[in-house]
């Protein structure tokens, strides 16, 4: 996983919206349609504005009710402004939000109000359609849809439950390797896994599975306490910190096989580091010199006119030839956006958020690229020993945190946010306990040390699905992951893994957990997914996608998501990070119903059964080649899980698969 653009977020920082997160599912600019029980049944449209709710019926001249609305996470607060309804303006009443197939439905639930003319007038004989503001914008429950009957391009989930019903299923652990999960969240508390083998909080490995107190997963980057460190380093410079002391001086014609390839991915990452390390000097030494730094901010000011000034007129001012000079005035002019006004206020805002601000836009300068920065001092291991397994903590303290377990939760819910709750989203799959299992830093590459391990806890504590969001370009120690895969593989876990998102041929680029060994055989049990949006047609796969006829094996929906996050909040992300748990879902899905299903087979299953449009795509990337669907991927295919289901219908007799292989 790579750092996030750190401008944009002190951007965010400063002004207060860290992003589009809200809880629960905001009512706010939304719009519904539905048939309401009083005075007739007639069709009514709900707008919900800034604070006030208008509810005007179609086709009358009725002046509408408007109410003013206040949300508290799955509850409206109602009060009357205006309208005909006989309710006083100083009766409320409070009501229950009910949403079902990922927000496009909605229900109001009375729980109490003095008015009960607006109990009639508000609940409807059927929930209310949400009404999307475009044609362009897709309805949050897309991914669900079937691409032939909805024509929009989903996994038919929901004629996927319909040959289901009735049907007994097992419960399926499921393996999110990621940043954390928010094992308190709304739509996830009920789905977490729980190692009913170990005793909480006495410190004990009741289990004696080597982790003590692992009542939900692991987290291999906390402290003994849980706390959590935010920012690690890219693979080129961890690369260069654990390896140059072995490397720099040996002769390669002295070296095995092995550690020649280690060998050569050091030399990949020295080179790679030392460029960034040289440029990113004036900017570390800017942010060591404090006083310096704000000497120059002064100077800057004093240049400025005291009114809303601009990144360009920031960089123009003239400050001679120093370079730490020159490097202060790029930090803040990549700081500054038109929201601060005058370059004082700024200039005042940053002092005033200073630790923030020096550890967002100094984080490549003063982290990234700093072999002095170390990130694992807290959790205690040594990064260079492969040999380590039991290290971390069972928990994962997120406090307010906006970045700690971000990631891992909006995908844990993709897979198995609670089905049919009301609150928030429906998951993917409706049998399944999340096993958080913490790998992956909220900014910086994860470790191949914390990647192995990873994957063998989760095989050892019984996951039969493993989702894998992540990915990076160097892997000083593959074959550790390598071995860690392929115990994966002789215990029937099928790992799920995203493609990544360089819009570039994932057959010709070096990415890493790879599927091939380094033998050059490959990994049966790794299924590799591409990003699809919802468009039928040219636009069917994401411009940001990797694609791969040998290497990438399915598309999946990964656009405009919609899941958990952590806080009770939600949020719409795009990613292969969200193609990988749309089909972790649906593995989970098949091995929960049809529990003697292999990893391979199921693999072959969804590979098989995925639905192949013959169209004409717009090429991944910025080429604007067009090329066939089919080209991208193995399968050629998008994800369904109605066929997958019917195929596994069609294959099986009384219960049990009829070959061990679907060919």
């Amino acid at each position: 996983m790579h750092s996030p653009k750190v401008h944009l977020f002190f951007v965010y920082f400063l002004i207060g919206i860290f992003s589009i997160a809200q809880a629960q599912l905001p009512v706010r600019g939304t719009r519904w349609k539905g048939v309401v029980l009083t005075p007739t049944d007639g069709q009514v449209t709900m707008t919900f504005q800034q604070d006030t709710l208008l509810v005007l019926p179609e086709g009358t001249s009725v002046v509408p009710e408007i109410l003013r609305y206040q949300q508290t996470g799955d509850t409206l607060l109602l009060q009357k402004i205006t309208g005909q309804s006989p309710c006083n303006s100083n009766v409320t009443g409070l009501y229950k939000l009910i949403y079902t197939n990922n927000g496009e439905n909605l229900a109001l639930q009375a729980i109490s109000d003095g008015c009960h003319e607006r109990q009639k007038m508000l609940p409807s004989k059927a929930p209310f359609v949400r009404q999307r503001s475009s044609h362009n914008q897709p309805p949050r429950n897309w991914p669900y849809l079937d691409p032939a009957a909805d024509s929009i391009a989903g996994i038919s989930l929901y004629r996927a439950y319909e040959l289901l019903k009735n049907r007994t299923s097992v419960p399926v652990i499921v393996g999110v390797l990621d940043s954390g999960v928010d094992i308190t969240q709304e739509d996830l508390r009920d789905v977490i896994w729980v190692n009913s083998r170990e005793r909480p909080n006495n410190q004990i490995d009741d289990d004696k599975n080597g982790y003590a107190d692992d009542v939900n997963g692991w987290n291999f980057m906390g402290a003994k306490d849980g706390t959590t460190y935010e920012y690690d380093q890219p693979e080129i410079t961890q690369t260069y910190v654990l390896l140059r002391n072995k490397y720099d001086k040996v002769n390669p014609a002295t070296l095995s096989p092995s550690e020649k390839r280690q060998y050569d991915t050091y030399q990949t990452a020295k080179k790679q580091f030392m460029k960034h390390y040289a440029a990113d000097q004036p900017k570390r030494l800017s942010f060591a010199d404090t006083v310096k730094f704000w000497t120059v901010a002064r100077q800057i000011r004093e240049k400025l006119p005291d009114s809303t000034t601009s990144q360009s007129a920031i960089r123009q001012v003239d400050l001679g030839t120093d370079s730490v000079a020159i490097a202060v005035r790029t930090i803040l002019a990549d700081g500054y956006f038109p929201h601060y006004g005058p370059f004082a206020y700024y200039a005042t805002l940053v002092r005033q958020n200073w630790a923030r601000f020096r550890q967002i836009m100094g984080s490549e300068a003063i982290i990234a690229y700093n072999p002095a920065y170390n990130a694992r001092t807290s959790v205690g291991d040594n990064p260079g020993d492969l040999t380590e397994r039991y290290y971390g903590s069972p928990r994962m303290i997120i406090g307010q945190s906006q970045q700690l377990a971000m990631h891992g939760s909006h995908v844990a819910g993709i897979i198995a946010a609670k089905r049919g709750n009301g609150r928030g989203i429906d998951g993917v799959a409706d049998n399944v306990r999340i096993m958080p299992v913490s790998v992956v830093p909220a900014n910086g590459d994860e470790r191949d040390k914390d990647v192995a391990n990873g994957i063998r806890y989760a095989v050892e504590n019984g996951a039969r699905v493993i989702n894998m969001s992540f990915g990076k370009r160097l892997s000083p120690f593959k074959e550790q992951v390598d071995a860690a895969i392929r115990f994966a593989e002789e215990h029937d876990v099928l790992i799920v893994h995203a493609a990544g998102n360089n819009g570039e041929n994932y057959d010709s680029l070096p990415a890493y957990p790879s599927a091939r060994y380094e033998n050059g055989n490959i990994a049966q049990n790794v299924l590799v997914v591409g990003n699809s949006t919802w468009r039928v047609g040219e636009g069917l796969p994401s411009r940001s996608s990797n694609y791969g006829l040998q290497t990438v094996d399915i598309f999946a929906p990964g656009t405009e998501i919609l899941s958990t996050l952590p806080h009770n909040e939600y949020a719409s992300f795009s990613g292969t990070s969200m193609a990988a748990p749309m089909t972790a879902g649906v593995a989970a899905l098949l091995r929960s119903y049809f529990p003697k299903l292999t990893a391979v087979q199921v693999k072959d299953i969804l590979l098989k059964s995925s639905y192949k449009p013959d169209v004409q795509v717009r090429k991944p990337g910025r080429s604007g080649q067009m090329a066939t669907f089919k080209s991208l991927s193995r399968s050629g295919g998008l994800l369904n899980a109605y066929e997958a289901v019917k195929l596994v219908l069609s294959e099986t007799t009384g219960g049990s698969v009829r070959s061990s292989r679907v060919k």
